[in-house]
């Protein structure tokens, strides 16, 4: 019963993706991007994965960047994150325990 009474909202979900979708110019970088994402905002183990990546890359002799919103930080970017000097009220915790393996970007 709920399934049928949710259906309209679902299809306008829908159709303002497609319409959104549509309008949105294609980028295409020059750089390899590897995207982790989601859904749900925390608890699903995206940030582990981003540091296995990033590890896995280090080891092979490439040299990752991470990109952060640095949520929970004050910082709004673009802004390089110093492991060492900046504090997760400034630049969100995630973008720390990034930082402190790889050059990390809030944007």
């Amino acid at each position: 019963m709920v399934a049928g009474l949710l259906q309209p909202l679902g299809k306008l979900y829908g159709w303002v993706s497609e319409v959104r979708y549509e309008r949105t110019k294609p980028y295409r970088s020059r750089l390899p991007v590897i995207c982790v994402g989601n859904f749900t905002a925390g608890g699903t183990g995206k940030t582990p994965l981003v540091l296995h990546l990033c590890r896995h890359l280090i080891e092979n002799g490439q040299h990752p960047i991470a990109l952060s919103r640095g949520y929970g930080g004050a910082l709004s970017g673009p802004y390089w994150v110093d492991a060492g000097r900046d504090s997760a009220a400034q630049v969100g915790d995630e973008s720390l325990l990034l930082a402190a393996q790889t050059r990390t970007l809030i944007a």
